[in-house]
C-alpha cells in the first residue's frame, strides 16, 4: 500500500547532514526464550531497539504469519503486556499489576506514560527532523506520502509499522502505523499507548479499549547517563513595568503581557491561604469569582453577562484585565504551536517546586510564566491543593452559579480548562490590554475596506510587500484546524484557484491570458499576488543586506518550533509557519513550514509556492501543489 501524490518533494535532508546520537548498547538476550534483541540508548533510558517477540497466549502474529513476527513482533493485548488475563482487559488492574512482572524479560519492563515522555523529551530537543515521529520511525518499511520526509532513525529508535488488530480481529495498518502499550491504564476498559502514523510527524499518546492488540518495546529499569543532554530549559527574565507608581514583574508569551505573580490584592472576597498572611506573600490571594470580577455578592447566584466587558479589568490595575477564556486559549495554542517537547501545563509550571509525579515531567518555566502549586478554596470553605494543584479565573461564566477556571496540576502536563461554583477561591492573573490600533500600525499599513483588517507592510528591494499573512475570509479558504483563533495570528489558508480568482478546474484546463501582470486575486484593491519575478527580486534584495542567510532573515522569531535553523528576522517580512491544509481535510505543519503562493500556475507547471521550514536555512520554490491551501502575501502594484 503505497500512498503517493504528483508533487515535488517538499523537504529533503541532505545527504551530509548527520545522525543525531546514535548510542548502540549490548544486545539483549531474552532469557526465557533466548531471542535476541537489538538495544539503544536514548538520553538517560536504554530502550529495546526492535519490538517484542516472546510468544503468549492470547498475543498475535499479523494475519497470523510467523514471518511478519519475525521482523515486527507479536501484538498483545494490555492485559497480556501485563501478563494478566483477559478478565483485566475490562476491569480496573490497579492492585493486580503491583503483584506480577509485565511480559517484558527480567530487568525491563513496559514503559510507562512518563517513560514515553523521556523519550520524546530528549528526542524533541535533539533531534534535526520536524517530529518527534519522523525521528523514531524507521528509514524502510513505511508508507509513503510524499508531502512529509521519511522517517530519519535518527535515534536508533527504529519504530516498525507493524499495524494492530483491533477487538473485532481485524488486522489493519501494516506499513501505515504502530502503536506500542504504555504500562498506565485509563479505566476499567481502556489503556494509553503511544502512536506514530505514515502521514504525521507526531509521536503521541492516545487511549483506546485494552483489547485491541498493539506492539511492545521495552525499557531497561536503570537508568544511564545521557551521552549528550538536552539543552536547559531557556531562562526567561521578568521585566519589570510601573503600574501605578508600583513595579510589577511581567513576561511576554507570543503577543500577550502577562503578570508574572498572582494578584495580591486585599479585597473583601479574598483569602490567603488557610489565612496565613506568608502564604499570601508567598503565593498571592485566592479570590472568588465575583471578587476576582469586582462585582456585587448578589452575582454568585446570577448571571453576569451584562456586567463583564470582553476586557475586563475587575481587581486588576489599570490597563489589566482578567483574562477571558479566549485570552487563555491564545495562550495555550501559542505553547502548543512552538514546543512540541512538553505539554503546556508542564511548560507553565515553575522549576523544582512541584511534586513528582508518574504522568507528567518536572516543571519547565519555559515562558517565566512562574505558576506555582498554590492551591484553592472548595465551595465548602475547606483550602485544598497546596503543593499539587493551581487554577486561575476567567471572566466566562458556565451559567449564573458556576464559572470557567484554568487549572494545573502535578500529576498532568497539560493547561486545562475548567468550571467550579464562583463561591470557591482561585489565583487570578493579570493580562495587559491589547494595544489600540494606532500602537501596531504607522501609516505605511495596509488598511483592506472589504473587513476592516489592517495589516503592517515593509518595503524590500524597491517593492513593499505585507508583513503579515492575508485574513481575508474568502469563500474557500480556511482557518488553521478550522478554529478562529488561527486565523489572527496565522492568517487564512487558500486554495490556489480561491487565492487567484480562477475557476477551480484552471490547473488541468488553464485560460491563455486569465492571469494578469498584477494579478489582484483575494488580495486588497491595489496589491496582488506577487510573481515568480517579483519573489525572486524580494529574495534577492534579502540576500543583499547581508544580514545572514535569506531564510533567517525572513522568519519571524514567533510561532516556529524551538530547535530549528537560525532566526534573525532582519527584513522586516515576518514569515510565521502558518502550515498547510491538504486537500483531504487534514492540517499539518503549524509552527514548523510557511508556504507562499505565487502568481503563476496552468498547462504542466502546476501552481508554484513558496516554502520555509523549521529545520531549514534556506527559501525554496516548487510546483505541483496546487490542491493545498497554503498562506498568501500580497504585493503593492507599481505606481501608474
Amino acid at each position: 500500500m503505497m500512498r503517493l501524490l504528483t508533487i515535488s518533494l517538499l523537504i529533503a535532508f541532505s545527504a551530509s547532514q548527520s545522525l543525531a546520537i546514535v548510542n548502540p548498547m549490548p544486545d539483549l538476550v531474552d532469557s526465557r526464550d533466548k531471542q535476541k534483541y537489538k538495544t539503544v540508548q536514548i538520553g538517560e533510558q536504554r530502550w529495546m531497539a526492535e519490538n517484542l517477540r516472546y510468544k503468549l497466549k492470547g498475543s498475535h502474529c499479523y494475519k497470523k504469519n510467523e514471518t511478519i513476527c519475525k521482523q515486527l513482533g507479536r501484538l498483545y493485548s494490555w492485559a497480556s503486556s501485563r501478563m494478566l488475563v483477559d478478565y483485566y482487559n475490562s476491569a480496573v488492574a490497579k492492585e493486580a499489576v503491583t503483584m506480577v512482572h509485565d511480559i517484558c524479560p527480567k530487568g525491563w519492563r513496559v514503559p510507562t506514560n512518563k517513560d514515553w515522555k523521556k523519550l520524546k523529551y530528549y528526542v524533541t530537543k535533539l533531534g534535526y527532523s520536524d517530529g518527534a515521529g519522523l525521528s523514531l520511525k524507521s528509514k524502510e518499511g513505511w508508507d509513503r506520502e510524499l508531502r512529509l520526509p521519511a522517517g530519519s532513525d535518527e535515534f536508533g529508535f527504529n519504530a516498525l509499522p507493524a499495524g494492530e488488530m483491533n477487538y473485532g480481529g481485524e488486522f489493519m495498518d501494516l506499513g501505515a502505523s504502530t502503536q506500542f502499550w504504555a504500562a498506565n491504564e485509563y479505566d476499567a476498559y481502556g489503556a494509553y499507548f503511544w502512536r506514530i502514523t505514515y502521514d504525521s510527524r507526531l509521536f503521541e499518546k492516545v487511549y483506546d479499549a485494552k483489547d485491541n492488540f498493539f506492539s511492545v518495546r521495552c525499557v531497561e529499569e536503570q537508568y544511564y547517563k545521557p551521552i549528550e543532554p538536552p539543552p536547559p530549559p531557556t531562562v526567561v527574565k521578568a521585566e519589570k513595568v510601573k503600574v501605578q507608581n508600583k513595579e510589577i514583574l511581567t513576561i511576554h508569551v507570543g503577543d500577550q503581557v502577562w503578570m508574572a505573580k498572582n494578584l495580591d490584592v486585599d479585597a473583601p472576597g479574598s483569602f490567603c491561604y488557610e489565612n496565613k498572611p506568608e502564604n499570601c506573600k508567598k503565593n498571592g490571594r485566592l479570590y472568588t469569582w465575583n471578587a476576582a470580577m469586582k462585582l456585587p455578592e448578589e452575582f454568585a447566584g446570577k448571571s453576569a453577562r451584562d456586567s463583564v466587558k470582553r476586557t475586563h479589568r475587575g481587581l486588576c490595575p489599570y490597563g489589566w484585565h482578567v483574562p477571558s477564556i479566549y485570552d487563555f486559549e491564545r495562550l495555550n495554542a501559542y505553547i502548543k504551536d512552538i514546543d512540541e517537547a512538553v505539554g503546556v501545563g508542564t511548560n507553565l509550571k515553575a522549576r523544582d517546586v512541584w511534586p513528582e509525579s508518574d504522568n507528567s515531567l518536572p516543571g519547565e518555566n519555559g515562558f517565566g510564566f512562574n505558576v506555582i502549586p498554590s492551591g484553592y478554596m472548595p465551595a465548602s470553605d475547606m483550602f485544598a491543593g497546596m503543593d499539587s494543584l493551581t487554577g486561575f479565573w476567567s471572566t466566562a461564566e458556565k451559567d449564573s452559579a458556576s464559572a470557567f477556571f484554568w487549572s494545573i496540576h502535578y500529576d498532568s502536563d497539560d493547561l486545562a480548562r475548567d468550571s467550579t461554583n464562583k463561591v470557591a477561591a482561585f489565583p487570578v492573573r493579570c493580562l495587559m490590554d491589547p494595544p489600540g490600533v494606532d500602537e501596531i500600525y504607522d501609516s505605511t499599513a495596509l488598511y483592506d475596506s472589504r473587513d476592516e483588517n489592517r495589516y503592517k507592510t515593509v518595503e524590500i528591494g524597491g517593492k513593499r510587500w505585507m508583513a503579515e499573512n492575508l485574513r481575508f475570509a474568502a469563500p474557500g479558504s480556511f482557518c488553521y484546524e478550522d478554529k478562529d483563533i488561527r486565523c489572527r495570528s496565522y492568517g487564512r489558508l487558500y486554495p490556489w484557484p480561491v487565492a487567484m480568482r480562477l475557476p477551480a478546474d484552471f490547473i488541468t484546463n488553464p485560460v491563455e491570458g486569465m492571469i494578469a501582470v498584477e494579478h489582484q486575486g483575494v488580495c486588497p484593491a491595489g496589491w496582488h499576488v506577487p510573481s515568480q519575478k517579483e519573489w525572486d527580486d524580494m529574495t534577492q534584495a534579502v540576500a543583499q543586506m547581508q544580514k545572514g542567510s535569506v531564510a533567517a532573515a525572513l522568519k519571524t522569531r514567533e510561532g516556529w518550533v524551538r530547535g530549528g535553523a537560525p532566526i534573525t528576522e532582519s527584513s522586516g517580512f515576518n514569515a510565521i509557519p502558518a502550515g498547510v491544509r491538504l486537500n483531504d481535510g487534514v492540517f499539518m505543519e503549524l509552527g514548523t513550514s510557511a508556504y507562499f503562493w505565487e502568481a503563476s500556475g496552468g498547462g504542466e507547471t502546476g501552481a508554484a509556492y513558496w516554502n520555509l521550514i523549521n529545520s531549514k536555512d534556506e527559501v525554496m520554490r516548487a510546483e505541483d501543489f496546487e490542491n493545498m491551501a497554503l498562506s498568501l502575501r500580497c504585493v503593492m502594484n507599481a505606481a501608474k
